[in-house]
């Protein structure tokens, strides 16, 4: 046995036993990413939302509640990349990951299946939410919100849009969470400067898994149909 493959199997028995629970990436249809790593603790997961459609009350739980666990998992990940010898393309430490929504899976799945909640909320004067983006690096956690409003468009019907909306950013050197970004501009309905959803659905082939994760999603205790808002 070579010295790297005997290396490697005492790295792999390790992890093991440290109890890393690992989920892949690549099989996770509600975010894309582009990374040669395709691995992070399954807790990390758990607690990066996208997909989920936040109400008021879901978004400021989350900031209350959830930021503050996300550091421990985001370090169980960062300590998995670095016991696993994980590597980029070039044979560098991975040190790094960027997350990002999937648009098919919001705009085509979950948006359209809360439309009259999301809809309703907005009516009312309630802000609606989703997670846009997550990075996680050696020095920094960032979560990034964008919010769903309404247009009229040319029927006099109401399509969604979407601006941006809260960042929160935890600098390991200080150990706190601060806003870096908060919009509160108004109005939530014919907003003058927005962005447009992607009008075409791309699913790759994967509609069953697309399907069975937005039924994972809307069986999920918190759902914004069921929610109050503050």
């Amino acid at each position: 046995m070579s010295e790297a493959l005997e290396v490697q199997e005492i790295q792999d028995e390790f992890l093991r036993e440290a109890g890393f629970n690992l989920t892949d990436l690549r099989n996770q249809v509600q975010l894309t990413y582009w990374s040669e790593q395709h691995f992070i603790t399954q807790g990390l997961l758990n607690l990066i939302p996208f997909g989920e459609i936040l109400s008021d009350i879901c978004f400021y739980s989350y900031v209350n509640y959830s930021l503050d666990k996300l550091i421990s998992k985001a370090n169980q990940t960062l300590l998995y990349w670095r016991l696993s010898g994980i590597t980029q393309y070039d044979g560098s430490p991975v040190t790094q990951l960027s997350l990002f929504y999937n648009k098919t899976f919001l705009w085509h799945y979950s948006t359209p299946s809360y439309w009259e909640e999301i809809h309703s909320q907005l009516q009312s004067g309630h802000r609606v939410r989703f997670l846009s983006q997550f990075l996680l690096s050696q020095t920094e956690i960032e979560v990034e919100f964008n919010e769903i409003r309404l247009q009229t468009n040319f029927n006099d019907d109401f399509q969604f849009i979407y601006t941006n909306s809260n960042t929160y950013q935890y600098k390991f050197a200080n150990l706190r969470w601060q806003p870096i970004c908060t919009i509160l501009s108004f109005p939530l309905i014919n907003l003058p400067t927005f962005s447009l959803p992607n009008t075409v659905p791309n699913a790759l082939g994967r509609e069953t898994e697309y399907q069975a994760y937005l039924a994972q999603v809307q069986n999920l205790p918190y759902s914004i149909h069921i929610q109050d808002h503050y």
